[in-house]
């Protein structure tokens, strides 16, 4: 256990930062960057200690959402989430972790209540500024991997309130932010989430998991049984970071390729949010069976239009799986399959023959295909359609001093 020491929670996070360098580097190389990261974050908190702010106009709210950047809140893909909690009468507020130049610039920063090594001042100040500013009685933090998390929990706890981590999507991935796990509760998307936070070598920090389902589902996406007479496919596209990879790049040209060959099908294609739509805006000009829906069209409703989803690596596949949507796995890259949709989906599709023989092997057994589906769903989610009211009344319980009414683990430190 870390104790609750400031000045120890930093020392620990330094040990954390150069065991995680030492997953990719050399000695040397982890050296170099663990000094340069050091002097980097030593000036921000040089400058810190002369931009504290005078004072401190509070604003006491039951839930601060506290979102990695304002690019994130304009996105509003917790609009559901806040509207629930608004809804039944608890005070929320949204706001976001500044750039360092905007935060020092804004003076968001508090002197902490212990002493803490120059290089973490600045996240410690800015965390201590939150508390005192909002004086949440949860705090819902939504990034991963944040140094300002730990200083979180120690601002929080001493005034007996409570940092829990929303997950916005499976922890599955190999991402070193999974890393951080310094919240007094962990809402997890379900099992496998468990599964492989427990699986890490590497952790920071304990946390209380809950199998909370996710927070962005609701009935919504208890939709119809699909017809497999509707010949409508709905391509669930990929993040601007992933379009750029060519293995993505080659799939994507597959499922045009496929599109062009069987005109008899409609392609619908629900593009990542934050994604330019270049590749599937020129098709769409292209082929007239295929159409790009609009950013309005929300994902239960393209969902409820398709009879099969294609999804090559968007964790939005769960919530096809949920809506009992047949589901194929056509990737032409060489990433690791982390949501083993190939376990559940009969296999890696990356090939002109392999897609249409899936398609046709689908079409012939529909209801073992949504049987698939349903166990795929099962494995990563936990709640089903009922998880945003899930993560309400268990937000509510540890609102009212009671523990989560859901399966829980503790995830312990290995620091």
């Amino acid at each position: 256990m870390i104790g609750n020491s400031w000045a120890e929670k930093a020392r620990a996070l330094d040990r954390y930062r150069w065991q995680v360098l030492r997953e990719g580097h050399g000695w040397t190389g982890s050296a170099l960057r663990f000094l340069r990261d050091a002097m980097i974050e030593t000036w921000y908190g040089l400058i810190a200690k002369w931009r504290l702010a005078s004072s401190i106009e509070s604003e006491p709210c039951d839930f601060l959402l506290l979102q990695s950047s304002s690019r994130v809140i304009l996105l509003q893909r917790k609009k559901s989430f806040t509207a629930a909690l608004q809804s039944r009468g608890h005070r929320l507020i949204e706001t976001a972790l500044p750039e360092m130049h905007d935060l020092l610039a804004s003076r968001q920063l508090k002197r902490p209540s212990y002493a803490v090594p120059l290089r973490y001042f600045v996240y410690a100040a800015h965390a201590t500024w939150l508390v005192a500013k909002y004086q949440p009685k949860i705090l819902l933090n939504d990034r991963n991997g944040s140094f300002y998390s730990p200083f979180l929990r120690l601002a929080l706890n001493a005034e007996g309130r409570l940092l829990v981590q929303l997950a916005h999507s499976t922890t599955v991935e190999a991402s070193r932010r999974l890393g951080m796990n310094d919240y007094d509760y962990y809402f997890l998307f379900g099992r496998s989430s468990l599964e492989a936070l427990q699986a890490r070598k590497l952790r920071f920090g304990d946390t209380e998991a809950v199998l909370a389902g996710s927070h962005m589902i609701d009935e919504s996406y208890a939709l119809p049984d699909p017809d497999p007479a509707l010949k409508t496919v709905l391509v669930l596209g990929l993040g601007p970071d992933k379009e750029k990879v060519s293995g993505y790049q080659a799939t994507y040209v597959l499922l045009r390729d496929w599109s062009e060959r069987h005109p008899a099908y409609q392609v619908l294609v629900k593009a990542h949010p934050r994604s330019r739509k270049e590749f599937w805006g020129e098709t769409e000009h292209r082929l007239p069976n295929v159409r790009v829906l609009p950013r309005e069209c929300t994902l239960a409703q393209a969902l409820g239009m398709a009879s099969i989803v294609i999804n090559i690596m968007s964790n939005a596949v769960i919530e096809a799986a949920l809506s009992a949507r047949p589901v194929l796995f056509v990737n032409c890259g060489d990433a690791q399959d982390i949501l083993s949709q190939g376990r559940f989906f009969g296999g890696q599709i990356a090939s002109m023959e392999a897609l249409e023989q899936g398609i046709q092997s689908l079409e012939q057994d529909y209801a073992l295909a949504r049987q698939r589906s349903a166990a795929f769903a099962e494995f990563h989610l936990a709640s089903g359609t009922n998880g945003l009211q899930h993560n309400i009344h268990n937000l509510e319980r540890l609102l009212a001093g009671l523990p989560p009414e859901a399966h829980t683990e503790r995830i312990e430190t290995t620091i």
